[in-house]
């Protein structure tokens, strides 16, 4: 069988490079390569152009045998691949409005659909001051409209017209989004979480170096908040409760910041108490989950959120919202929190500081938490990977 996978929708990119459709991909098209060696069927992968793939996953597909990366340089358009490769499966790892707009009717497609973010939060106050202020009032001003648009694409794609089709979903929020959205029949979504990003694994002596690099902050005397310039993690209201708590004396440890840039910075009132960095690599990333006092995290939408189980993997206590998919992947083992509410997450922040008795049992709650859904990341994984392959 020739099998095509779409990697265009979830390449990475200068402003975002580190985004969790990229991450989903780069999981799932390593494990199909990796077991088509009891399949052997042709695997095509295309994407615009092969610089923003991720490397790991550029040299596995250069060097298997069954594997041919394309780029436009080729095929101008995916339809002109699928059409002269005689594709006969296509695999959209983050199929999203894109995968509404091609011609699939003669084949069979697999595809994974990660969430209705701009249906289910098309716009907030973060936009305005973290990415652009034209956006926020544009949306603000022509909601009905902008939602119209936005809704007509996902009906394009959820209603995609191929010989066969297998959606695809990663949780059981945005299954159940899209089943009242779009009124479809539940057996027609499947959800299967997404898989374990691959983390390294960091050495005693990498923490130190790292530490003694950022001066800044001190193990287990730090709260992190991850991504903060992507105007959906909520970190204008994370930044005002930090500082208004900082104001009266309330908070002991100070505040890392990763992915961040000048319009986060401006934001901070009490830049003293704030390490700003920004994106960070991989290494790096499991040292600061690792070692932090606590994860913040204040997403106003997640279709599923890697960040909580990162850090309670190391036992590192999470405090998140309490909205979309984030309840569903915590459980119990989070302090929760309504993310549209600074005074709410103010609470939190104290309750996490002065409970020590809270603070230990979220602790092995999260290691337990992390544990239960990794077991099923790992089937989830090898469902997809059957769904594809077979």
């Amino acid at each position: 069988m020739n099998i095509l996978v779409n990697l265009n929708s979830s390449l990475k990119n200068k402003k975002d490079p580190f985004h969790g459709g990229n991450e989903y991909s780069n999981r799932v098209c390593t494990e199909i390569i990796e077991s088509n060696s009891s399949w052997k069927h042709d695997l095509f992968f295309y994407c615009n152009t092969e610089e923003l793939l991720e490397p790991g996953l550029r040299k596995k597909i250069n060097e298997d045998d069954y594997c041919k990366l394309l780029t436009q340089r080729e095929y101008n358009q995916l339809e002109d691949a699928i059409k002269n490769l005689r594709i006969e499966r296509l695999f959209d790892p983050l199929g999203g409005i894109e995968i509404g707009q091609y011609s699939l009717e003669n084949i069979e497609v697999v595809y994974t659909i990660h969430g209705l973010r701009p249906i289910e939060m098309p716009t907030d106050i973060n936009e305005y001051y973290l990415e652009s202020r034209i956006k926020y009032i544009i949306k603000s001003l022509f909601s009905p409209a902008y939602k119209k648009k936005v809704k007509r694409n996902f009906k394009a794609s959820i209603e995609l017209k191929a010989k066969s089709k297998k959606l695809i979903v990663v949780s059981n929020h945005t299954k159940y989004t899209i089943i009242s959205e779009f009124n479809i029949d539940p057996g027609d979504v499947c959800v299967l979480y997404s898989p374990e990003k691959a983390f390294p694994i960091i050495s005693e002596a990498e923490e130190e170096i790292f530490f003694n690099r950022i001066e800044d902050i001190d193990k287990e005397k730090y709260y992190l908040i991850v991504s903060s310039k992507r105007w959906i993690k909520n970190t204008f209201r994370a930044i005002k409760a930090f500082d208004e708590l900082i104001s009266h004396g309330q908070i002991k440890h100070k505040i890392v910041l990763t992915g961040a840039n000048d319009k986060v910075k401006r934001l901070i009132k009490k830049k003293n108490m704030f390490c700003i960095l920004d994106y960070v690599e991989a290494g790096d990333l499991e040292i600061l989950y690792k070692n932090a006092f606590a994860l913040v995290y204040p997403s106003l939408n997640e279709g599923f959120g890697y960040p909580p189980l990162e850090a309670m993997k190391y036992g590192t206590p999470v405090i998140s919202a309490s909205i979309t998919s984030i309840p569903e992947v915590v459980g119990d083992a989070s302090l929760s929190f309504n993310p549209l509410s600074v005074l709410e997450l103010k609470a939190r922040l104290l309750h996490m500081q002065n409970d020590k008795e809270l603070y230990d049992r979220l602790v092995v709650q999260g290691q337990k938490r992390y544990q239960i859904i990794n077991r099923k990341q790992k089937e989830d994984l090898r469902k997809i990977v059957e769904i594809i392959l077979s």
